[in-house]
């Protein structure tokens, strides 16, 4: 079944740069978890299919990201995360697909889908083409 990450002219930076690019879409943000005052969550990354380096310098609202095993997703409660299908880097392009679960309960039912092509001219990456779907 298998998902992957590849590695082709692929560097930490370059996978960080672009994990925060997928984290700051727009339309994912009033699907982030607040906590009873209101202020944001802490967000997750399910090591699952696609696994990342967790030392990975990517945040938002000035927390790091976390990254958890799938096992450690479901026994903690944790009620938002992403789920990353695809993620391929090349020297000057990216092609990313993952699933972010808001709400979640453990049945997978609230979500949305989304499907990244970028770019990288210099040092910076942006989205050319996006995909993105609720469920």
């Amino acid at each position: 079944m298998g998902y992957t990450i590849q590695v082709m002219a692929q560097s930490a930076e370059n996978t960080a740069q672009i994990l925060q690019k997928c984290i700051n879409l727009q339309e994912l943000q009033e699907y982030y978890p607040l906590d009873v005052k209101g202020k944001p969550k802490q967000l997750y990354v399910m090591q699952h299919g696609v696994s990342m380096p967790e030392n990975l310098n990517v945040s938002k609202n000035g927390k790091a990201v976390v990254f958890l095993e799938k096992n450690e997703i479901l026994t903690k409660g944790t009620d938002a995360f992403f789920l990353f299908r695809d993620f391929k880097v090349f020297q000057n392009s990216s092609n990313v697909a993952f699933v972010y679960y808001f709400n979640f309960d453990g049945s997978y039912k609230e979500y949305v889908a989304v499907e990244l092509e970028l770019k990288k001219a210099g040092d910076t990456w942006s989205i050319t083409q996006s995909k993105i779907q609720r469920n």
